[in-house]
């Protein structure tokens, strides 16, 4: 029987940590998993909390970080916990904002890689608002393409210190909504596309490939790097809609006007530094990948 094993990185938040290890308990018809949940160095008692609540389930592995590591480096600190400690053959990377309802969705991960013998697979990700979040996209992004989103980026922190920015966004996703034809068909399995970082279903055939995530990014981007890496590697990714997982980030409008706009233009900057590095990593692929790939 394959082992799976959670990755849930946790900050601050105990309400959506604690929703998803519950939905992962009640849910689950599969014996041979485990959770482990990384604290990325959270400022307040939520992950004592945590520990306290869940500190006599067997199933369930804490662990702290020191400091924040960010998406990447957090992620995989649970990642070569689930690989070498606890030996397992999957491992998902899981959104602690996510939720999980299908009883049958390990047994039909199982189902779905005897078929394809995928690397990398992605769900069905759907929002609170009904929208679905996967596939990202069904190509890879160009140069050009790159180089437009960080003057947009830029753009945006200058319009944040006007707060203007969030404004701005919403016009923006209005007339794109309205012109831009959607043409991803989320009923259908696909195969290489990018894959949404909410939920990423790794297979062992990933495993004995790569020890987690490109780690070079604090925030953002991560998924156009693995994405990148998998095709240059050509290297199967699967996007299945007979997995799915609810979603419960904000609205992108929620969001934008619900913070602050200094927290904005962090999200903005980190964004920026990312992509900075996603164009280094592909002009510097060959010697790059290495940072997390197995030779």
């Amino acid at each position: 029987m394959y082992k799976f094993s959670f990755v849930i990185l946790h900050y601050l938040s105990y309400d959506y940590t604690n929703d998803c290890i519950n939905s992962i308990l009640k849910n689950l018809f599969y014996d041979n998993y485990y959770i482990v949940v990384v604290d990325n160095a959270s400022t307040n008692d939520s992950f004592d909390r945590l520990n306290e609540k869940y500190k006599n389930n067997k199933k369930i592995y804490f662990l702290r970080n020191e400091k924040n590591l960010g998406f990447a480096k957090g992620n995989n600190i649970g990642y070569k916990y689930a690989k070498y400690i606890l030996k397992s053959d999957f491992i998902i990377l899981l959104n602690n904002d996510t939720i999980i309802e299908q009883k049958d969705t390990l047994k039909n991960i199982i189902n779905i890689y005897e078929i394809n013998k995928f690397y990398l697979m992605g769900p069905d990700i759907i929002g609170l608002d009904g929208k679905h979040q996967n596939p990202q996209s069904l190509s890879l992004l160009k140069e050009e393409s790159l180089i437009r989103y960080m003057n947009k980026l830029k753009f945006k922190i200058v319009l944040s210190y006007l707060n203007l920015d969030g404004f701005a966004s919403y016009i923006y996703g209005m007339i794109k909504k309205k012109f831009k034809k959607d043409l991803i068909f989320y009923d259908k399995e696909l195969v290489n596309v990018q894959l949404h970082g909410a939920c990423l279903i790794f297979s062992p055939l990933y495993l004995k490939k790569f020890d987690g995530l490109y780690d070079k990014t604090f925030l953002d981007m991560e998924e156009h790097i693995l994405y990148y890496t998998l095709m240059r590697e050509n290297l199967m990714t699967l996007y299945s809609p007979e997995i799915k997982i609810i979603h419960r980030e904000y609205g992108s409008t929620k969001t934008m006007f619900k913070s602050s706009s200094k927290s904005r233009r962090f999200r903005y900057k980190t964004r920026l530094e990312s992509t900075k590095i996603l164009l280094k990593y592909m002009k510097n692929y060959e010697s790059e990948k290495y940072n997390f790939m197995i030779i």
